[in-house]
């Protein structure tokens, strides 16, 4: 099992493909349509059937289920950044963004397959609804609303990776955690040293 852990590398085909279709999924309206985020979750929870641990299957399962629609936002977030952001720091790390999240994206893809899980092929309602209130911003407030929003949701990345690396049910969910744990970790300190450097912007 332990093939799917490797840092997978997107290949040009993928990031033209995604970026195509990502900003599309950002832009649909979280109001009247499906959530994404929610049909997985019912998905996965029709599958788990075990009385014993199906408390324990369900983190597992919800916790690949918010990795992956974390990541799809975190990516559209990076795009918006690389597109409008007005420094060129919030530019560069938008692109280092995009990129580290690609690959952590497919690496939850491939796990959550393996594993026969559901996860979301489009942002969430509640993914959908953030990202729209800060594409709405302009100049140095579009700047400090992007890192803003990357900021906590790359602390729920954090934290739940943390906690599962420990207490998920299934030994690849956690290795798989524990692994990442470090990477996820660094971000959010990139991620904070950018916040911090726009945060006294006009």
């Amino acid at each position: 099992m332990r093939g799917f852990l490797l840092l997978y590398r997107p290949s040009r085909r993928l990031f033209i493909g995604l970026g195509v279709a990502l900003p599309l999924l950002a832009a649909c309206s979280g109001g009247g349509g499906s959530d994404a985020v929610d049909a997985a979750n019912k998905q996965n929870q029709s599958k788990i059937s075990t009385a014993d641990v199906t408390a324990k299957q369900e983190a597992d399962a919800k916790f690949l289920v918010k990795s992956v629609s974390n990541a799809l936002l975190e990516v559209e977030l990076g795009k918006l950044a690389q597109a409008r952001a007005s420094t060129p720091t919030v530019r560069t790390y938008g692109a280092r963004l995009v990129q580290n999240r690609l690959g952590l994206l497919a690496s939850l893809r491939t796990l959550a397959d393996a594993k026969k899980l559901a996860v979301p092929p489009a942002l969430g309602a509640d993914e959908q609804a953030a990202y729209h209130e800060t594409s709405t911003q302009t100049g140095s407030a579009l700047d400090k609303s992007i890192m803003k929003l990357v900021v906590k949701t790359q602390k729920q990345d954090e934290d739940a990776f943390d906690d599962m690396s420990g207490d998920a049910y299934d030994d690849d969910i956690r290795g798989f955690a524990a692994k990442y744990l470090r990477p996820v970790q660094e971000e959010l300190a990139g991620a904070k040293e950018v916040a911090e450097a726009v945060e006294d912007l006009p």
